[in-house]
């Protein structure tokens, strides 16, 4: 939860509640230019986003060219709702970190736990800071029906995006066969 905390503080949010009601209006999907209507939103922020344009920018091609790459083998192709596309955003945010500037990460993330630390009530517990082992790990923690198994299969593009070593194997299990055959197109 304080990596959700940071993340959504980078983007101008102190709540993932605020996050979530200001989001949720935005139109779903890219316009002719392959941006996003969420990174119009984001950009609109102007500098409560601590991502620089750039990246942001940056973020933003990747995630709509993992999705059409997903989109090429489905019949219906998949338009991510808001919220599956701050997921989808927080990881390529995190997997950018992690792979090209995992040392300013780690810093980063204690410097944020050492203000929220600071800023709790007295016998309020202290949030521990992290491990370079602890910048390996991601969780998603969405309802039933929201599309986790999706937001995975992006996560996959992602991760071969971003990773430098390509894996001997990776094990993927999905709930049905065609999702698992669409995983290796």
């Amino acid at each position: 939860l304080v990596l959700l905390a940071w993340l959504n503080s980078l983007l101008g949010y102190k709540q993932n509640k605020d996050l979530l009601d200001d989001t949720k209006d935005a139109a779903e999907g890219f316009d002719a230019e392959g941006r996003s209507f969420l990174y119009y939103h984001l950009i609109g922020r102007g500098s409560q986003v601590k991502i620089k344009a750039e990246d942001l920018e940056r973020y933003d091609k990747n995630i709509y060219a993992h999705l059409a790459s997903m989109n090429r083998g489905r019949s219906e192709p998949i338009t991510l709702r808001y919220f599956q596309y701050l997921a989808v955003l927080y990881t390529e945010i995190v997997l950018d970190r992690y792979f090209n500037h995992r040392a300013q990460m780690l810093a980063d993330l204690n410097a944020f736990v050492r203000e929220r630390n600071a800023a709790k009530m007295p016998g309020e517990p202290s949030d521990e800071e992290f491990a370079e082992s602890d910048l390996t790990k991601l969780a998603f923690w969405m309802a039933t029906g929201s599309g986790k198994t999706l937001i995975f299969h992006l996560n996959y593009h992602q991760f071969l995006h971003y990773t430098r070593e390509q894996p001997d194997n990776i094990l993927l299990i999905t709930p049905n066969e065609g999702l698992s055959e669409q995983i290796g197109r």
